[in-house]
């Protein structure tokens, strides 16, 4: 029991000196901060049918993704609420490519990890890009978690999804 108590008080050391270097929070559990690098995110590019509605003429239109040029992107990954029960992030902190360009639709997924009954949403906000106008290179969201009587719970852990459009960016 001593040895648990030593080890959790030197991995709280270890985050807090970790914290300090990098100038962030760090939002690992024990086990993956002993390895320092550790799985974050899967992704993936896939391609798709695109349904679209004309505001003006009745009937549908469907175009391939990849004739865009576009795939579709799944991202999904694993995260917690804060003291105050919500998280924002960018999905661009989940995936590897760094010049990007997404539309809608959007579909999110948000799954709370707890054996305590609670609520969990998630909002999205397509992120225009500074340097093209009527671009969005990033998608911001926000997750927030409730408890049974409508009160922010905090520190939840859950697991998110989401799918979007994504268009190849040419030179």
């Amino acid at each position: 029991m001593e040895d648990e108590a030593t080890t959790s008080a030197k991995l709280t050391e270890l985050r807090q000196h970790l914290e300090n270097i990098s100038g962030q929070q760090i939002d690992a559990s024990d086990e993956q901060l002993l390895q320092l690098f550790f799985r974050v995110s899967l992704s993936s590019y896939e391609d798709g049918t695109i349904l679209s509605r004309s505001i003006i003429f009745p009937g549908k239109s469907c175009t391939q993704a990849s004739a865009l040029p576009g795939s579709f992107l799944d991202v999904s990954s694993s995260a917690s609420t804060d003291a105050t029960g919500r998280r924002t992030f960018l999905l661009t902190d989940f995936i590897c490519s760094t010049d990007n360009s997404f539309a809608a639709p959007v579909s999110l997924l948000v799954t709370p990890n707890t054996q305590t009954p609670c609520y969990a949403t998630m909002t999205h906000t397509l992120v225009p890009d500074p340097n093209a106008p009527g671009r969005f290179n990033d998608l911001q969201f926000t997750v927030f978690t409730w408890n049974a009587n409508g009160r922010p719970a905090p520190n939840i852990s859950f697991d998110w999804r989401c799918r979007l459009l994504s268009f190849q960016i040419i030179g």
